[in-house]
């Protein structure tokens, strides 16, 4: 129960005081249990420790604490320049509406469909940084309060950070004035060192058993599948690879059905993943670390994952520091990375994020495993895409072009780029002259545009 006239709340049948440090200093309990039982509260209340100014960190997904949310959005009125850092929110909550901008502001690192609509009502900016630098980003932008989802305590009181929590990172945590936890029973417990916290490191606990959100499989469209088939065999056996999210990652799980001996180091775990473990192909067995066991930083699906990896002892998950580190990845040979593009230039710079000044999405982990599999021996790094599209004026458009739209970010240098494959075959341009990249971008175009990228190579003069 708040009592704003005298400024304090009820937590454990006593008020405390929050003018000055907010809650008391945390101290040693006879037990966990006690400890746990004192620092419960309801969400309002944990929402009224919030002040003016405050910098609150987040993780994404699944861990952004929903009845947290909802008592913020509840007194974003009564607040000033609060700022979120969190991303890939998977609901949109009243403090992020347009009329609040003033009030409280999100920072995201990566852009899903609620961020794209908080990005064109000025309610949110975007911060371009790899994921492996998160822990590097909230050293410079030093939030003093974090808010997260954890799994019910263990025995020893340890609680778990669970899907998301490997994208916030630890040490900013330490930092935190303040530290409040949602227990949610329906979370699962991810096998990790890096994910687990105790009952007497957090500040305020809240309870839920609000339902976790779903993310469905995309349907796989014929064109994905085309290009699939291309990288599947690619894919020898024995090796680790490293899928995103989407339709195409499904596809390619779906046709690594006939391999063997597969392992798996990826960013995110999502239900293929999972099915290729059920069938035994990916078993990790040829893995020169972490044998034997699939790792990752975070996951995306539905139920029936994450009762697959709950307290699952053949995954092991890290924050995304140390799981996207190149030299991390490169230490796993013949590791393939594969990652997707909206739109390339015909020298082979790769746009993942955004067409023009609208930005759809974030750059990632992208580069990192790009140069983690540049690292890896036998490694292969593979942009895929489709290669064209149908625009809203029902008109069909090369996603291979001369040169990217105006204000079109580069997500990955021409540098560092290597195999490109889209429906109509596989171009290898590392190390190689602009001439010849540009032969090999132009015949896995759409046919429908070949002649004209190539006019246009001519016409800039690149071409004699």
């Amino acid at each position: 129960m708040q009592n704003l006239l005298s400024n304090s709340i009820l937590v454990g049948g006593f008020f405390m005081a929050i003018s000055e440090k907010r809650l008391p200093g945390r101290r040693q309990y006879g037990n966990w249990k006690d400890e746990y039982q004192a620092k419960l509260m309801d969400a309002a209340d944990a929402a009224a420790l919030i002040r003016n100014d405050d910098v609150i960190m987040m993780p994404g997904g699944t861990c952004i604490p929903h009845d947290f949310s909802v008592a913020l959005s509840n007194r974003v009125e009564e607040l000033r320049n609060v700022t979120i850092c969190l991303g890939l929110a998977l609901k949109l909550y009243d403090y992020m509406q347009p009329q609040y901008r003033e009030n409280i502001h999100i920072e995201t690192p990566f852009v899903g469909p609620v961020e794209r609509m908080c990005l064109e009502w000025k309610t949110a900016q975007y911060i371009p940084v790899h994921l492996n630098q998160l822990a590097l980003w909230m050293d410079c932008r030093k939030p003093n309060v974090t808010s997260f989802v954890v799994t019910p305590p263990d025995e020893n009181g340890y609680m778990n950070r669970s899907c998301f929590g490997g994208l916030v990172p630890r040490r900013a945590i330490n930092r935190c004035e303040l530290v409040i936890v949602e227990v949610n029973s329906r979370t699962p417990w991810l096998v990790s060192d890096d994910l687990k916290i105790h009952v007497s490191e957090v500040d305020a606990i809240l309870e839920t058993d609000a339902d976790l959100v779903e993310i469905p499989d995309i349907p796989i469209t014929e064109v994905e599948k085309q290009i699939a088939h291309y990288i599947v065999d690619m894919i020898p056996d024995g090796s680790t690879v490293q899928l995103g999210l989407g339709g195409l990652a499904n596809a390619i799980g779906y046709f690594l059905r006939d391999k063997k001996d597969l392992g798996i180091h990826t960013e995110v775990v999502q239900n293929s993943i999972m099915e290729l473990m059920e069938l035994g192909v990916v078993n990790n067995s040829k893995k020169n670390i972490n044998r034997g066991i699939t790792t990752g930083t975070f996951c995306v699906g539905n139920a029936r994952l994450w009762e697959y990896v709950d307290k699952n002892p053949k995954f092991w998950w890290t924050e995304v520091e140390h799981n996207n580190d190149p030299y991390v990845i490169g230490q796993h040979d013949n590791l393939i990375s594969v990652n997707n593009a909206l739109m390339m230039d015909v020298t082979g710079q790769v746009a993942s994020e955004s067409i023009r000044h609208r930005q759809y999405s974030g750059t990632g982990g992208q580069v990192n495993f790009i140069w983690g599999a540049h690292y890896s021996k036998g490694g292969k790094s593979i942009i895929a895409l489709n290669s064209s599209f149908t625009d809203r004026d029902g008109k069909l458009k090369s996603r291979i072009v001369p040169f990217l739209p105006a204000g079109t970010i580069v997500s990955s240098s021409r540098n560092d780029v290597e195999y490109v494959v889209t429906e109509y075959g596989v171009a290898n341009l590392r190390f190689k002259g602009v001439n010849q990249r540009i032969k090999e971008m132009i015949r896995i175009a759409h046919p429908h545009f070949r002649d004209e990228l190539l006019f246009q190579a001519k016409r800039i003069g690149w071409f004699s």
